[in-house]
């Protein structure tokens, strides 16, 4: 058997969605991967490293140095059960750590994790902005306030300093409510599933498990 857990976080996404943006997104991905490679979707994990979210009322973080040892005995655990584990990232501030957690488990335990990060594959221009926004909206997701036509701040800043201290709304890069849309963030999910069912089959090969055929992403 092989299971998906999906990684998000509960932080500020700008004054119009919700803090659970990464863990909704990345839900819904491992739902469409779940069904592609028939695999067992577990629950999310919403609280994790936000510290650079911190700045923001709407953020609930953990430190990595505590999140980490607890994400290895989630990860380990589920390996242990189902055999092999897919860890579908949708928080970029902990993809760093899931890298390592799960390449130190294969290390020990043989091939048996292996994680994707949606945004390496989705590969969105901001923060909350036009393209994240659209993104969430295309899972299903409902606006929590106005959406602010903004650009400010840059995402080349993120993991170097707090991001109160280069963005006031929240939003990194462009928010352009005229070209936000469901249709838009679709087309950038449908690609990025597309390439991570090519990934997680080649990892699921090395370990000789078995997978149903990827069906033509439409």
């Amino acid at each position: 058997m092989v299971c998906i857990i999906p990684v998000g976080s509960f932080e500020q996404h700008g004054p119009h969605l919700p803090p659970t943006v990464d863990a909704e997104i990345a839900q819904h991905v491992a739902n469409a991967l779940g069904e592609k490679i028939g695999a067992r979707v577990l629950p999310p994990l919403f609280y994790t490293c936000s510290d650079e979210h911190k700045g923001f009322p709407q953020t609930i973080s953990v430190s990595c140095r505590r999140f980490i040892p607890y994400l290895e005995d989630v990860v380990r655990s589920a390996a242990e059960k189902c055999g092999a584990v897919i860890v579908v990232v949708g928080h970029g501030g902990v993809w760093e750590a899931i890298s390592m957690v799960t390449q130190q488990i294969n290390y020990a335990m043989g091939p048996v994790a292996f994680a994707v990060n949606i945004w390496t594959y989705a590969a969105p221009r901001d923060h909350a902005g036009t393209d994240e926004t659209s993104i969430y909206l295309a899972t299903g997701g409902r606006l929590i306030g106005e959406m602010p036509e903004i650009c400010e701040g840059d995402v080349s800043l993120f993991g170097k300093m707090p991001v109160h201290a280069f963005s006031s709304t929240g939003i990194v890069g462009c928010l352009k409510p005229s070209e936000v849309s469901a249709e838009r963030g679709r087309a950038l999910l449908d690609k990025a599933l597309e390439k991570m069912v090519k990934k997680v089959g080649e990892f699921l090969a090395l370990t000789g498990r078995t997978y149903s055929a990827p069906r033509q992403v439409s």
